[in-house]
């Protein structure tokens, strides 16, 4: 059962932790947690507060999940996130250890809510041609599979051009649509407890590669339908849509997703056109793409040890390699990451002026089902069908389709906000306050400066100091004092029902003079008595991890990191971005989970224990 008390307490006491743990205490001339303050809501923090979230899902509503016997919309979702017990597709109860803090729903704009009516008989959309071979699919996963893909090459032509079905995309139903999706959306908001936000998914997908983005709105107030893939496959048509509805009024921004399925072209150098970034180019992605997706169930798209390969990191960790869809093997490009795109960034913009990739990082889920599924101990699959039960992920393949075995849990979005409001959480989205996680409620939190007068993360007052004398993640330094590079004050802590931490990374990149660009990886904190050798590395936090009964025991690692640390190797001449890694102790992945309920071993062809970890925004450095 769904309880305000249960949310507010958490919300409130992770706050709390985080603070008394890194030492940090609201001071007596600022209003504290628990005051109403100028209308705000009770948990309103001028030193914010840690919300965690989801900021892409998908139910019914979506035409690929209808086609799996998904009937079940964004009520369900709202339900599942803020705490509520709810029905997975297949029929089982599923339900949060934790809820979450905020939930945007992002079912595709194409079709948004159509197939899904089709189930009703009372529904004129049941009569379409169409309805028939949905409903005749049942619960089969071949003839849904074939429906699916039958729609899909209906709709899109060989040329990626698009032919969609007229009957099925009239303005008035369009509208209708999305006039309920916004009334759903609207009745689960509850300012100060569980906040939702409008928005959608545009999906492009040019020649089977991923360009999709999630749309977010600051209000739900006379929103205009949904631009999609049949207006347009260009990113940039997208953007001149976005700018024409902010002249008409609205806040909204874009978050790209899936860049290691892009085949080369999420964070490409060239225009959709193929000529070089050029300036209004630049500027139009910056305006309008605030945030990008780092991690969600078809893998991270952090880095590749192919194209990181001194990064110890990057082996092993949520690499997908198909297509979204269909046959084939995606390309490993140093275009399809975000490491790389804040890398060429910096390049471009000594080049133009204007950097074109200064995303700020949250997590994603892209799951299909309704349901979160961010846990590795209860994952619930990315498709109903396809793979809601153990058998299904773990022993029903599907002939051209990609192995279930490389699917992730769902990733978080997590923000540091005045409040748990729309208003609040679109705005700390806005200023990049963001982190991402694979899954698990790790907290993060990283201030950059040049001068703190002496405070570290063990003083009472840092994280004023931090806001007063420098800037959060998301933030920009520039001009540096002439000796003084930048001191970052860090602090880490692991979440509810999962694994200890065993380090703090930072992630640093920049060009030279020549234009060329460099990253670096630096260990600035880790659990237990280890030494870093000379070349920088840290020896192994170890495994408690038993593989066979899908356990673990945070005998190793730590709670608590927390650090202050300065570049060692900082040119004040050279522009450069710095983000957080957090890495937790070795745990089970999901598969070894669903593999011990089948009483199996684990595939072999992936890993058994998956170190979890959570990303920062980047600090931009401008000389």
């Amino acid at each position: 059962m769904y309880s305000q008390q249960r949310l507010s307490i958490f919300t409130i006491s992770a706050a709390l932790i985080l603070s008394s743990v890194a030492g940090a205490q609201t001071k007596t001339d600022k209003a504290p947690i628990s005051a109403v303050d100028g209308g705000k809501t009770s948990g309103y923090n001028p030193l914010r507060n840690p919300y965690f979230g989801q900021t892409h899902l998908h139910t019914g509503w979506s035409f690929d999940e209808a086609f799996y016997n998904t009937r079940l919309g964004p009520d369900n979702t709202y339900r599942h996130a803020r705490g509520d017990k709810v029905k997975h597709p297949s029929g089982f109860d599923v339900q949060l250890k934790i809820p979450l803090d905020f939930m945007i729903v992002t079912d595709h704009s194409e079709y948004l809510g159509v197939l899904i009516r089709m189930y009703d008989k009372k529904d004129p959309l049941s009569e379409n041609p169409l309805a028939k071979t949905l409903i005749e699919s049942g619960s089969d996963i071949k003839k849904s599979t074939a429906g699916f893909y039958g729609l899909v090459k209906k709709t899109i032509q060989p040329d990626g051009s698009t032919k969609p079905d007229p009957t099925l995309t009239t303005p008035e139903l369009t509208r209708t649509i999305w006039d309920e999706y916004i009334k759903i959306t609207d009745d689960f908001n509850n300012p100060g407890t569980f906040t939702t936000l409008v928005g959608y998914e545009w999906s492009s997908q040019p020649n089977m590669s991923n360009l999709h983005r999630n749309i977010i709105f600051r209000s739900s107030k006379n929103l205009p339908v949904p631009f999609s893939y049949f207006d347009s496959q260009k990113p940039e048509d997208l953007w001149q849509w976005m700018d024409n509805q902010r002249d008409n009024g609205h806040t909204l921004f874009a978050i790209p997703h899936n860049g290691n399925l892009s085949n080369g072209l999420m964070y490409a150098l060239e225009d959709s056109d193929g000529n070089p970034i050029n300036r209004d180019y630049a500027e139009s992605r910056q305006r309008n793409e605030l945030l990008t997706e780092i991690i969600q169930t078809k893998g991270q798209s952090e880095t590749h040890p192919l194209i990181a390969p001194n990064d110890e990191f990057a082996f092993n960790f949520e690499i997908w390699t198909k297509p979204v869809a269909g046959p084939g093997v995606v390309k490993v490009l140093e275009t399809n990451y975000i490491r790389n795109a804040f890398r060429n960034g910096l390049v471009i913009k000594q080049k133009i002026g204007v950097n074109p990739f200064k995303f700020g990082i949250v997590g994603g889920g892209d799951i299909h089902t309704s349901i979160v599924s961010h846990e590795e101990y209860q994952h619930s699959g990315e498709h109903n069908l396809k793979s809601g039960t153990p058998e299904e992920r773990l022993l029903q393949g599907i002939p051209g389709e990609p192995s279930k075995i490389e699917q992730g849990t769902a990733g978080l979005s997590n923000v540091w906000a005045d409040e748990n409001t729309r208003e609040a959480i679109y705005d700390a989205m806005a200023r990049k306050e963001t982190w991402g996680t694979s899954g698990p409620r790790i907290m993060v939190r990283v201030f950059a400066g040049f001068d703190f007068g002496g405070v570290t993360t063990d003083s009472s007052d840092w994280i004023d100091v931090g806001y007063n004398q420098g800037v959060p993640m998301g933030g920009d330094l520039s001009s540096a004092p002439p000796g003084k590079p930048p001191t970052f004050m860090i602090a880490s802590l692991k979440g509810p029902n999962s694994g200890n931490l065993d380090r703090v990374q930072v992630i640093k990149g920049w060009v030279d003079t020549s234009g060329k660009s460099h990253e670096k990886i630096y260990n600035v904190a880790w659990s237990g008595d280890r030494k870093l050798d000379d070349k920088g590395l840290l020896p192994s936090v170890g495994t408690t991890v038993d593989i066979p009964n899908a356990s673990y025991t945070n005998t190793i690692g730590s709670a608590e990191l927390r650090t202050t640390w300065t570049d060692p190797d900082f040119n004040a001449s050279l522009a450069a971005f710095y983000y957080l890694r957090v890495l937790e102790i070795p745990t089970p992945r999901w598969s070894t989970y669903d593999a011990k309920a089948l009483g199996i071993a684990p595939p072999k062809d992936f890993p058994a224990t998956i170190q979890e970890r959570a990303w920062s925004s980047p600090i931009w450095y401008t000389p």
